[in-house]
């Protein structure tokens, strides 16, 4: 494993257990996503990785350059690993600009 995913930085985190940090996004896409692929997780994990694959492809769709792919994305990130709800979607930004999360326009101040 550590042979096929050579142009990430590996360091040994436990006596059984490697990290692999990686810098580009290319290497995510073009070796590590089709590693999983090919030797496929067999915990729980698996749903997560197919959720990072989509992000990923969402990514190099240049989605995440967008308010809505950004939402998107984080909708789906708050669904993996037992995450907390994102903070991008609680950010001042989004809450004082509750059309850029739903597509719906709201009144900032209800009337009386």
């Amino acid at each position: 494993m550590r042979k096929h995913l050579q142009e990430s930085e590996a360091r040994q985190h436990k006596e059984d257990l490697f990290v692999y940090n990686v810098y580009r996004l290319e290497h995510l896409s073009v070796t590590i996503v089709p590693f999983f692929e090919a030797n496929p997780l067999r915990t729980a994990k698996l749903e997560d990785f197919l959720k990072f694959r989509q992000i990923l492809m969402m990514m190099r769709r240049k989605e995440h350059l967008n308010r809505d792919g950004l939402s998107r994305i984080a909708l789906i990130t708050q669904t993996m690993n037992h995450r907390k709800p994102s903070l991008y979607l609680e950010s001042s930004e989004a809450i004082r600009q509750p059309t850029l999360l739903d597509g719906r326009v709201e009144e900032m101040v209800p009337s009386s």
